[in-house]
Parts: structure tokens; sequence; C-alpha cells
């Protein structure tokens, strides 16, 4: 399965622009220990990690 493709959904729907969510998973977060969210999904739990911050990111929590 490939969690960058479904990760990188999410995150065009979320903030309703590719390059607004390009940017977002490119970035380094300390939510992720300083590593990028597209390093972080690399396998399901990464995925999930990841969505969960979008998650809280789009209910307003970040």
């Amino acid at each position: 399965m490939d969690y960058t493709l479904l990760i990188f959904g999410e995150a065009e729907r979320i903030f309703g622009d590719k390059a607004k969510a390009a940017v977002w998973l490119s970035k380094r977060r300390a939510a992720f220990e300083g590593r990028s969210a597209l390093e972080i999904v690399v396998d399901e739990a990464g995925y999930q990690r990841v969505g969960d911050e979008l998650i809280r990111l789009e209910e307003g929590y970040i």
C-alpha cells in the first residue's frame, strides 16, 4: 500500500491545495521528532501517526 499517496490526499483535502499540502508534509516538525511527515509515512503506524496529526490540525487543536 502506498501510504504516501493516501496521506497526500488527506492533506490536500484538509488544506484545499496541493502546494500547501506538499509544504506541510515536507516540513520537519517537532511532533515527528524533527522529521517530516513524508519521512514518517513509511508504514501503517507512520500513516496513522501523521493522519492523527492532520486530524488535530483540521479540528483546531494545533
